[in-house]
């Protein structure tokens, strides 16, 4: 928060329009513009702050947000917040996924099916159901379609529903079964 406010301090303009390639070299430069100020600031121990800057920027803040960075690094320190786990673990729903989902390994996968079709004319390409990259989602909401799982997005399928249902008797009869896993 302290970087962005003493960046944006400086980044006050008023007039007229301008190129978009000025806006352009004037973004890209705005970086080494603030640390040259900074530097003369402290130099000179002088500060051009303004009278309208954000709460964030204030000393007791920079002080505070200190004193939580080095409380973040002890406990870094004390414990492995990172532990290599064998399995995937879905930080949100705290899911475990099982062998069958390789959504980790999609470019892998993607390559090996690649060179097997090297050399083959289109009609000769077999695609094997074995390869296909699995999402997490396969676990948590999907279902059987011809004994293969199929994964199903709820909010995509809400959102589909949605607009291609256009009158309100249509959609009540829609959602009179639970779609999504949250409640509407």
């Amino acid at each position: 928060m302290i970087i962005e406010q003493s960046l944006m301090k400086s980044m006050k303009t008023d007039g007229r329009s301008t190129q978009e390639s000025v806006i352009s070299k004037w973004v890209y430069s705005m970086h080494a513009m603030n640390i040259v100020c900074e530097g003369l600031e402290d130099l000179n121990n002088v500060k051009m702050d303004t009278t309208d800057q954000h709460v964030d920027a204030s000393d007791l803040r920079a002080k505070r947000d200190t004193e939580d960075i080095k409380r973040l690094l002890e406990s870094f320190l004390l414990r492995d917040h990172f532990a290599v786990v064998g399995k995937i673990i879905s930080i949100a729903s705290v899911v475990v996924v099982d062998e069958t989902i390789n959504c980790h390994n999609a470019r892998e996968v993607g390559i090996t099916s690649m060179t097997r079709m090297f050399g083959q004319t289109f009609n000769n390409i077999k695609l094997k159901r074995v390869d296909k990259v699995l999402p997490r989602l396969t676990i948590s909401s999907a279902i059987k379609v011809h004994d293969e799982n199929v994964p199903i997005d709820p909010v995509l399928l809400f959102q589909s529903m949605s607009v291609t249902k256009s009158f309100e008797d249509e959609l009540e009869t829609s959602f009179k079964y639970e779609l999504a896993l949250y409640s509407l």
